[in-house]
């Protein structure tokens, strides 16, 4: 046992279960703080003026983890008021595992308060600085150990801490568009299929099933990939409005001159080469659709549904790029075995973000709303476009 520990606590009890107190009055005790922490989505206010102080020390630092849900603009707070903080960066999949592993790497919670009376207070758990677990709602659990500042265990714990502070990056407030950027890559955000039309009375198509033709067999290709459930946003020919409906394709086919199929009146939509289609009044399909068309989708409109809105996705313009194995400082702690169990014999390939403008990879119609007259401008457009369903 080091004789330099004169302390060892289990937080916290199980009611009340808020730390908020206990880590405030270690705050206000300390001279500086050294942390490493996975997520961090606190506003720093809860703690009064003594976090800033103790990491604004030319000894005090916080790493985290970059990944969601990390809010980067709390950090940035920190920052502005002279905190030193530092980023994680690393990425590496493990794709042996037959299941997607989270990418987050930066797993410490651990907090070094060094004191003003010339001891130490070592915090190592599982709190994350969220609201639910600093507040108590999350079962958290930290051993709290007190120590004078010649324990072997304070100057192990600094020089880990100090080691994980050196593979991070400096926080960089010109960056934070970039940081929030490279977030956005990390989510998997749920996205559904839309397909858009133009129509006179666009409420009011409550459980219409309806023909679109098209001449464009690549339409079909997109079909595929979406299964049977859609969303179709049909635009108002009159007011622009857009209006939203779950809808299911009942069927797909190809048209062909020699092999016609006949169809009966009914409302219907042509889509003329990549270009809006518009759903024409009940009658008759006209025998110069029936002549171009080389395909036919069956729609079934449900409901429209005034509660959602189907928003553009984001365009990821901070791509995570690869780096050289070798110099990925996590890859160099592993032995042999360890990597064998990781990666089973692959290569590991580790990214990190890069922090500069590229190319998007989504199209410029898929990534903002456009107006009816723009949609009906656009020479080449996609049957289905992928769309985040959000409530309004």
């Amino acid at each position: 046992m080091d004789d330099g520990i004169f302390g060892i606590k289990l937080l916290p009890a199980w009611s009340p279960s808020n730390i908020q107190a206990v880590l405030k009055s270690a705050l206000s005790r300390s001279q500086f703080l050294q942390a490493g922490i996975a997520y961090w989505t606190v506003n720093d206010q809860i703690f009064g003026s003594s976090l800033p102080r103790a990491l604004r020390d030319d000894n005090g630092f916080v790493c985290v983890d970059l990944h969601p849900p990390t809010d980067i603009d709390a950090l940035a707070a920190l920052v502005r008021k002279g905190a030193h903080v530092y980023l994680f960066c690393e990425d590496i999949t493990t794709p042996d595992t037959g299941r997607k592993e989270r990418p987050h790497l930066l797993h410490t919670k651990m907090l070094l308060f060094w004191l003003k009376d010339q001891t130490v207070e070592l915090w190592v758990g599982s709190h994350n600085w969220t609201n639910r677990a600093i507040a108590g709602l999350n079962i958290e659990s930290s051993i709290v150990i007190q120590a004078r500042n010649s324990s072997i265990l304070f100057a192990d714990a600094a020089q880990y801490l100090q080691k994980i502070k050196q593979i991070c990056d400096e926080f960089d407030l010109s960056k934070i568009d970039f940081y929030k950027q490279a977030q956005q890559n990390m989510k998997s955000q749920r996205t559904i299929p839309v397909i858009y039309l133009e129509a006179k009375n666009a409420g009011a198509l409550d459980n219409l099933t309806f023909g679109l033709f098209g001449t464009d067999v690549d339409d079909l290709k997109e079909l595929g990939t979406v299964g049977r459930d859609v969303h179709a946003s049909v635009l108002d020919s009159d007011s622009a409005q857009e209006y939203l409906y779950p809808a299911s394709i009942l069927q797909t086919g190809r048209l062909s001159a020699s092999h016609p199929l006949s169809f009966p009146p009914s409302r219907y939509a042509f889509r003329p080469g990549r270009k809006l289609p518009v759903l024409l009044p009940d009658g008759e399909i006209g025998r110069d659709v029936l002549a171009s068309a080389l395909y036919f989708v069956t729609l079934s409109l449900r409901r429209v549904d005034t509660s959602v809105t189907a928003e553009p996705v984001p365009p990821k313009t901070s791509a995570w790029v690869d780096v050289n194995p070798a110099q990925s400082p996590l890859l160099q702690r592993l032995d042999p075995d360890a990597r064998n169990l990781l990666f089973g014999g692959r290569n590991p390939q580790p990214k990190r973000p890069r922090f500069e403008i590229g190319a998007s990879p989504f199209d410029a119609e898929d990534s903002r709303a456009l107006t009816l007259a723009e949609r009906r401008s656009l020479p080449q457009a996609k049957l289905v476009t992928r769309r985040i369903l959000r409530k309004k």
